[in-house]
């Protein structure tokens, strides 16, 4: 009788008669409580069993008990019991040392030059590793990780000077080398964007453009659209390209304009570190639509200022308007007090653009590791 006597408890407001030693689960059963119970969940947070977690919460005096607590308690008589929705269980996990991979930090407003502008490279931590998950919370950083950093700007050179960058997209072609010699004649440079498929076909062509003292940067190899492809074929259009202008005889470079300027964050996540800048134009000269030497005058000219790029073409079409156009510019602009700069020249003046980028070759350090993910936004 001693062993099965009973106790009185008040569980949820109400007086009830409970036996005597009894647990908060005995109890919790008995009285049918009903409270929503608590979710099993993963050690990164996220849901795995809807109502695995703890059947109940419990406060008992007045004072919310630990699951210990809970565990421990048996009834004595005149206790004030309350249940509540259960809480949350994080799943089991173990602790492990792993690599911490590196995110990219992207840019926000788009300039003319995109750049790397801090290389990534993993860390390591120690990990609480999920047993039903498999997720990996990291819980003490052992060593730092650096994120690949991605800036755009419009160059503006430090020290005041007047420089301006001519640029040619879709060369090498039967154009290059008479747009090669109106510059020479006005002691000028300019970057050719050379198609890896066009260089193959004229090294000669590729060559003659560096003994000019011109740059010759990549067009990727055969104009697709880089926004649009998956990250395999990306990196083949920017590598193979890179290779093509190399064999024909042109600087390793790693700098590119992509094709109709469409190049986002996502397509740099996507490039697996391929490159190192982009280039678009600030100075649209607007010859794909042949709208006469006068008017190509007018945009290239219009509203120029130092650091600006201009976008005209070598390949592509007839560019016997360009022709015509070429030496009024850059007698025009000339006049004005500009200099006619390489990308590589005109991204060496702004400090802002590392020197490594500048130099038109930056290529990753010694062990690292491209992103696969971007930092989350806010």
């Amino acid at each position: 009788m001693w062993l099965n006597r009973t106790v009185s408890v008040r569980v949820n407001g109400t007086l009830t008669q409970v036996r005597a030693d009894a647990t908060l689960e005995d109890i919790f059963a008995a009285e049918k409580v009903e409270v929503a119970p608590g979710n099993l969940v993963s050690v990164g947070g996220n849901v795995l069993t809807e109502g695995g977690g703890a059947p109940f919460s419990a406060t008992v005096g007045g004072s919310e008990l630990d699951a210990g607590q809970i565990e421990a308690f048996r009834a004595r008589g005149n206790e004030e019991i309350v249940f509540g929705d259960g809480a949350d269980v994080t799943e089991a996990s173990r602790e492990e040392e792993r690599e911490t991979a590196p995110k990219m930090e992207p840019y926000g407003q788009v300039g003319a030059i995109t750049f790397v502008a801090q290389w990534p490279r993993p860390g390591r931590g120690v990990y609480a590793v999920g047993d039903v998950s498999g997720e990996a919370v990291l819980k003490e950083e052992l060593e730092p990780v650096q994120n690949a950093v991605i800036q755009s700007i419009n160059p503006t050179p430090d020290d005041g000077s007047k420089l301006i960058a001519l640029t040619f997209d879709d060369g090498p072609s039967a154009y290059t080398q008479r747009y090669l010699d109106i510059l020479s004649e006005h002691g000028a440079r300019a970057t050719f964007f050379c198609l890896g498929s066009a260089a193959a076909a004229n090294p000669d062509l590729v060559k003659a453009i560096e003994a000019q003292g011109s740059q010759v940067a990549s067009h990727t190899q055969n104009h697709k659209q880089l926004t649009t492809l998956d990250a395999a074929t990306l990196q083949s259009e920017v590598v193979d390209a890179f290779s093509a202008l190399s064999s024909s005889g042109a600087p390793a470079t790693t700098v590119l304009r992509p094709p109709y300027g469409d190049f986002n964050n996502d397509t740099w996540l996507a490039s697996g570190g391929t490159l190192s800048a982009s280039v678009i134009w600030n100075l649209d000269s607007e010859d794909w639509r042949l709208p006469g030497a006068d008017a190509i005058v007018a945009n290239c000219t219009n509203g120029a200022y130092s650091g600006a790029i201009v976008l005209m073409h070598d390949g592509g079409g007839n560019r016997d308007q360009d022709l015509e156009a070429l030496p009024r510019i850059i007698e025009a602009l000339q006049a004005r007090g500009y200099k006619f700069v390489t990308i590589n020249e005109l991204m060496a003046s702004d400090s802002r653009i590392p020197a490594d980028v500048a130099s038109g070759n930056a290529t990753p350090p010694e062990g690292f590791a491209w992103p696969t993910e971007m930092v989350a936004a806010g």
